[in-house]
């Protein structure tokens, strides 16, 4: 495999910056593609989607934001959806063009969601469905992995730049 070489810190980060956001469209490729060929159930079952879900608007929260929880009377069930990760919210199956939000709360019992706008009356009734679009806690990770990286002892070694006197032990 060859080595890849950067001049800088700076376009390694820009280079994984990139890859970053390829895996991310990828992500939301998926979910859309599962979203068109599985059924609700399916998507549920692999811990993708929470369906049945009753709103209540809890109203407005810092910064402006619409706070709505979602919940079910036997609890939510086992989910890959978590805190951070960008949901749609739909009734019936999702096209992808539904109103998305964050996660921001997650219990046994219910979800809650932040909209930067009023969600459509649709999203705040019965029988909703919540569906991952994107596992954003991941992403923020990497891209916070990356500022770290700029401080770290052997960067200009990783990077592909000889190691100055300073670095070498």
């Amino acid at each position: 495999m060859k080595r890849t070489r950067f001049s800088s810190y700076e376009d390694y980060r820009e280079h994984f910056r990139k890859l970053i956001n390829l895996e991310r469209k990828a992500q939301i490729e998926l979910h859309l593609k599962e979203m068109k060929v599985l059924s609700g159930k399916e998507r549920e079952r692999r811990g993708r989607a929470i369906l049945n879900l009753r709103a209540k608007l809890l109203g407005r929260g810092l910064g402006g934001i619409y706070l709505v929880r979602y919940s079910r009377t036997e609890g939510v069930p086992k989910t890959e959806i978590s805190v951070g990760d960008v949901v749609l919210v739909s009734i019936g199956k999702p096209t992808g063009k539904e109103v998305q939000g964050t996660v921001v709360e997650k219990t046994k019992y219910y979800l809650v969601i932040a909209f930067t706008e009023k969600p459509p009356s649709y999203a705040l009734g019965k029988s909703i469905r919540v569906d991952l679009f994107s596992n954003e806690v991941t992403f923020k990770r990497i891209e916070e992995a990356l500022k770290y990286f700029k401080e770290h002892p052997l960067r200009d070694f990783i990077i592909g730049n000889k190691l100055s006197k300073r670095h070498i032990i």
